[in-house]
């Protein structure tokens, strides 16, 4: 099963937030420019401590979050006014994403060539570019691996032992992965921060 909790950050009040994140948040957040780049790097923490009840993570060399005494495993992502917390039980990556223009020339630099194919006969090819790089990306944090790996696979082909879905919130378009074989249940939870 995988908790997807999803909130609008963009009316977080900065400085009661920070009161509210570890002191890592917190530090990383300062270091940010833009009040709406604070917010969402504020918001993913928040939703992590309402959907796991903790945010005393650690993070890998390749950067993926991870609580060090083990219980559930979580991802976190953030685009645009939203942040996203999956939970689940086993190796969970989740990714929100925007469309955005120049679909056809981003899958052929990024995709393999059966997915860049689906882009490319797709009638709304920057939607469909979007719904693949969401569950490229899903992928990646579930497997713990790098961004630039998103060449060597293919989520249209599928890959072994995980299982894919998606949603939408507005334009928005959440990718999500898990390593089992199958998605199992999805509850998505619209959280108020």
């Amino acid at each position: 099963m995988i908790r997807l909790f999803i909130a609008d950050v963009s009316g977080l009040d900065i400085d009661a937030c920070l009161a509210s994140v570890s002191p890592q948040r917190r530090e990383k957040t300062l270091r940010l420019k833009n009040d709406d780049d604070k917010r969402r790097s504020l918001g993913v923490e928040l939703l992590l401590e309402k959907a796991a009840g903790r945010s005393d993570y650690a993070l890998t060399e390749n950067g993926k979050p991870f609580f060090p005494d083990g219980g559930a495993y979580f991802s976190l992502s953030h685009c645009g006014k939203y942040a996203v917390c999956a939970v689940s039980g086993v190796p969970v990556g989740a990714d929100i994403e925007l469309a955005r223009d120049n679909a056809l020339r981003l899958a052929e630099r990024f995709f393999m060539p059966d997915e860049a194919a689906l882009v490319e006969r797709s009638l709304t090819p920057e939607a469909e570019f979007c719904r693949l790089w969401t569950l490229k990306e899903s992928y990646i944090k579930a497997a713990g691996l790098r961004l630039g790996d998103v060449r060597t696979f293919s989520v249209v082909r599928g890959v072994e032992g995980y299982s894919f879905g998606s949603a939408g919130i507005g334009e928005y378009r959440i990718g999500y992965c898990v390593k089992a074989p199958d998605i199992g249940k999805i509850e998505i939870i619209n959280e108020k921060l």
